[in-house]
């Protein structure tokens, strides 16, 4: 697993699209939760998970890919410390989690395309 947004070795970094394919958010007792599932043009399945807790210890944000075994593998993650504090303590919709998500995707495709 890999942290941080550097993209080593000059690879071309241009983000590709991306579809759709699942979403769920939920509350729960400390926090909340976003799980998205997308599809990537050249057929890799990618699912994001967020955990946003009360506890920045206890909140975790990664990415991870289907493998042909049908394995979720991690790619990446972003440390707690990086979003937690700049997120709400509680909320009643993905929103908050949103842009993180869509920078994890994001750097996916570049780790899934590096040259």
């Amino acid at each position: 697993m890999t942290s941080g947004s550097v993209h080593p070795g000059g690879g071309d970094a241009t983000p590709r699209a991306t579809t759709l394919v699942d979403r769920s958010f939920g509350e729960h007792s400390a926090g909340y939760d976003l799980s998205e599932i997308r599809r990537t043009d050249d057929g890799h399945r990618l699912r994001v998970r967020i955990r946003r807790d009360s506890y920045q210890r206890q909140s975790y944000a990664l990415v991870e890919v289907l493998t042909p075994g049908l394995n979720w593998t991690n790619l990446a993650d972003e440390p707690a410390s990086a979003w937690h504090p700049a997120t709400p303590y509680r909320s009643t919709t993905p929103a908050p989690l949103e842009s993180l998500a869509e920078r994890l995707f994001q750097r996916a495709v570049v780790i899934l395309h590096a040259e």
